[in-house]
């Protein structure tokens, strides 16, 4: 039996490791460089010592850190520090991850002294004069704080590429401002909470998160005086906020079989996500800018009053197994996710008055997407106790998609005769996911390693073959982590 699963899970990594074009896809905001190589399957101390479900397994006397460097496929610089300890049975944990102020955007100003005032100024005075105003998203930045106390773990994580324009009394594009606001990017605070021990012998490990995404695109500007159009008051000029409130509960692992150094186990996880908007739009009045809500969007373009409202439901059981005998050990895990949405989308129009009324396309869907996915590991001692090999490969197929779209047609608010629709599609995503990697952990003593991922990798999406020893291969980073342990 034991020949029969290394020559199974051997034939699979080889397979995988074959490749095609990989796809990039969201992950956590924190992999140690050996579970980013093993796809999540051998997690080192650098991940759970800021997990509820397992910072009692980090075992150190004093206090745990680390600082780990990280490239991208663009190749941005990524830094992450952590720090632990424990105050009597109190356990602290602390995570930064990101890059400081690295592309924060420069709004940069000259003073300068206007003898003929521009609109609504006043003359002689002197005015901020911007070239350019630009809130681009950058840079990120990530903290979190755990407290792990009586077998349980409560953690608060902070992430954010917001960046914000609130100031008045400025120029610029020949234009004095009596102010010029405007955002971009996400502020994402999250409350998650674990049992950090199992409540049976066999597992169970229930967590609880919930995330709170607030993503910003907003900008609102009111001249000193009429604008270019001659219109006064405050005018907007895009407003496409929202607000992603999401919960996600698991069940934390059930082991029903655990035999001659094989372990199987299923898990079941549920993530409810909600898509809110609430906007603004403007309108003129009798030659002044007023402003109404939008349940939507409002992005001045071809349809720019768009009404809409999304909600999912996805649930993902999943099966996973492990082996070891000696200096080999492998790990398999099959996720089987599925998602039911909803989704409602109104094309919408302003009247005479500047209220919103229904126009053209207006639609509300429901659809159920699968999609499995399976993840591979083997970690291999090379030397005992010193150097480990890890390498990992994942296998995602690409989605189908069943939808089922109600749809009708609106003309200056009134419904057009004969237009109601129900459509009923399929879709077959373009994603699939094959993906291979290697990289090593090095224990230099039991309180100090360093763990490592190689160019010996597709994660990026490269094509073609994989070549060790290129420049690029085996003894190329793209991630490095050191950690130690008092």
């Amino acid at each position: 039996m034991k020949n029969k699963f290394f020559s199974l899970a051997l034939l699979l990594l080889m397979i995988t490791a074959a490749g095609v074009r990989a796809q990039n896809l969201p992950a956590s905001i924190w992999m140690s460089p050996q579970s980013a190589t093993t796809e999540g399957r051998y997690r080192s101390n650098a991940d759970d010592f800021i997990r509820p479900d397992a910072y009692a397994g980090v075992k150190f006397n004093k206090w745990f850190g680390l600082v780990s460097f990280l490239w991208d496929e663009n190749y941005n610089g990524i830094a992450t520090l952590g720090y632990a300890a424990k105050v009597d049975k109190v356990y602290i944990g602390a995570f930064y991850n990101g890059n400081l102020w690295a592309g924060a955007p420069a709004n940069n100003y000259t003073e300068q002294e206007f003898a003929t005032a521009p609109a609504g100024g006043t003359e002689g005075r002197i005015y901020n004069v911007y070239n350019s105003i630009s809130v681009v998203p950058a840079p990120v930045n990530n903290v979190a704080l755990l407290i792990g106390a009586a077998d349980m773990g409560f953690r608060i994580t902070y992430r954010t590429n917001h960046q914000s324009f609130n100031e008045g009394g400025i120029v610029t594009a020949n234009q004095l401002y009596a102010n010029y606001q405007a955002e971009s990017g996400y502020m994402a605070p999250q409350i998650a909470w674990a049992m950090a021990k199992d409540l049976t012998k066999k597992g169970i490990r229930p967590y609880l998160t919930v995330d709170l995404v607030f993503n910003r695109d907003y900008q609102k500007t009111e001249t000193a005086g009429p604008d270019s159009a001659g219109i006064l008051g405050a005018k907007i000029g895009r407003s496409a906020n929202r607000f992603d409130p999401s919960v996600a509960a698991g069940l934390g692992g059930y082991t029903f079989y655990n035999k001659d150094g094989f372990k199987a186990s299923f898990d079941l996880d549920y993530v409810f996500t909600l898509y809110a908007y609430d906007n603004e739009y403007s309108f003129v009045d009798n030659g002044v800018y007023k402003t109404g809500t939008i349940k939507g969007t409002y992005s001045p373009g071809s349809f720019p009053y768009i009404e809409q409202s999304y909600m999912s439901n996805q649930f993902s059981p999943s099966l996973s197994g492990s082996w070891s005998e000696d200096r080999l050990a492998l790990k398999f895990k099959i996720n089987l996710p599925l998602t039911f949405s909803g989704k409602e989308q109104n094309t919408m129009k302003l009247d005479d008055s500047g209220k919103l009324i229904y126009n053209d396309d207006s639609n509300s869907a429901s659809a159920f997407t699968f999609r499995p996915d399976m993840r591979l590991a083997l970690q291999y001692k090379l030397v005992p106790g010193r150097l480990t090999l890890n390498t990992g490969a994942r296998i995602q197929a690409t989605a189908i998609t069943l939808e089922t779209v109600n749809r009708k047609y609106y003309n200056d608010g009134e419904l057009v005769e004969g237009s109601a629709q129900k459509v009923h599609r399929d879709s077959y995503g373009s994603g699939f996911v094959s993906r291979f990697s290697i990289g090593p952990t090095f224990n230099f003593t039991d309180n100090v390693w360093v763990e490592a991922t190689t160019g010996v990798t597709n994660a990026y999406g490269n094509e073609g073959t994989i070549d060790v020893f290129a420049p690029g291969g085996l003894f190329s980073f793209g991630s490095i982590l050191a950690a130690l342990k008092f």
